[in-house]
């Protein structure tokens, strides 16, 4: 009780008293817009989860920039209470100074009981090869690669990538398994060319190497993530529970997760990798699979940029990369990886650091970086969603 009063005083004092400033925030009965033009429900503020759970979390003393955020929020003044357009979806802020969670490091998950689950044996790369551009990717480049198949009018089609993180798990984007309009159907890893039936290479003795059959998966379980919010897309991602897969094949590995000394890299300045079977600048899917360099975008950077879309807001938890020269990840990507090198294990190992989750609405738009998930933020709810 005490506590509800405290942070009822504190509102009111720091932020309400500007009912001028919010606009347009009532739509009819008692529906509202929130600042992120989502429909909220005008409700007092103690009666208001999404609100009060992110004033217990939020750094204190708090900025002027979460002050006038938390204002944009009112909706009402009534018998000296204040009423704020609820939304349906946990909130966050990220202005740009940074981020005001309670934490901003990624969680050390080194000691979760879940630990064990991520494979050591993970993310293996060729150190010489090096990627220019746009191109195909070698065979059993990117073991850990998944499509994801959906039910559509014209049959089974695949829309959405994933990758393998262990025997039982697929890691892709929120936004690919939420509130679909064609059921997802199923998961396929091994593949590498779409339309042949085996995919195989000549080797340095002229010799015709081909690999083991595509592994299709049935799925178990759709875990997305809480906090996702589809109208400013963040928290954007989700795990697949499947059916066993072999690991002991060379076109099927998981891929390597932020942790232990992968944890916490700095990636500005930085290149990174991203890969899958995208629509080109065509508007033609790729059916084979592609790999392309990307310059990473800086925070500071890419909030600027989008700061003109209402619906993007870009969080720490957030990387930008591309936007440039043409190059980017397209739709067809969505829920693919963003990789760099890393030393794991005692190996330089591929790491994906972030998950495709948007971008322009044309692919490679100059000026536009595309979007992805930082892993490293999650890993703690991937974790706690996977089981043996």
């Amino acid at each position: 009780m005490f506590e509800s009063r405290i942070m009822w005083k504190l509102l009111l004092c720091i932020c309400f008293f500007k009912i001028s400033e919010c606009q347009d925030w009532v739509i009819e009965d008692e529906g509202c817009r929130t600042p992120d033009r989502g429909v909220g429900d005008c409700r007092p503020i103690m009666q208001c989860e999404p609100i009060t759970n992110f004033m217990r979390s939020a750094k204190r003393p708090l900025s002027q920039e979460v002050i006038r955020y938390l204002n944009s929020y009112t909706c009402s003044y009534e018998s000296n209470q204040v009423w704020v357009c609820c939304p349906s979806e946990p909130i966050s802020f990220e202005g740009e100074g940074g981020s005001n969670s309670a934490n901003d490091d990624p969680p050390d998950v080194s000691q979760h009981r879940n630990y064990h689950l991520l494979p050591e044996d993970c993310g293996y790369l060729d150190p010489g090869d090096r990627i220019r551009g746009g191109a195909n990717a070698r065979l059993n480049e990117f073991p850990w690669m998944a499509l994801l198949s959906y039910r559509t009018r014209r049959g089974p089609d695949f829309k959405c990538g994933g990758t393998i993180i262990n025997e039982r798990y697929i890691l892709t984007a929120g936004h690919c398994l939420h509130n679909l309009k064609n059921p997802l159907l199923g998961v396929r890893v091994g593949e590498h060319n779409i339309q042949t039936k085996s995919d195989c290479e000549l080797t340095r003795n002229n010799k015709q190497k081909c690999n083991a059959p595509v592994q299709d998966l049935a799925i178990e379980e759709i875990l997305v993530h809480p906090g996702f919010n589809e109208t400013v897309i963040q928290n954007d991602i989700g795990l697949l529970r499947v059916s066993k897969m072999n690991l002991n094949v060379a076109n099927v590995r998981p891929v390597c997760l932020p942790v232990d000394t992968a944890r916490g890299a700095d990636l500005n300045g930085k290149r990174i990798i991203v890969t899958g079977w995208g629509t080109d600048e065509t508007g033609h899917a790729s059916m084979i699979l592609q790999k392309v360099e990307l310059p990473i975008v800086s925070l500071a950077e890419c909030q600027k940029i989008y700061k003109a879309e209402q619906r993007a807001k870009i969080s720490r938890k957030q990387l930008c990369a591309g936007g440039r020269d043409r190059k980017d990840s397209c739709p067809g990507d969505s829920g693919g990886p963003m990789h760099t090198a890393a030393y794991v294990n005692g190996d330089t190992r591929y790491v994906q650091q972030g998950i495709v989750s948007f971008g322009p609405a044309f692919c490679g738009l100059d000026g536009y970086p595309g979007v992805y998930t930082r892993v490293e933020y999650y890993m703690d709810w991937i974790l706690d969603a996977m089981k043996p």
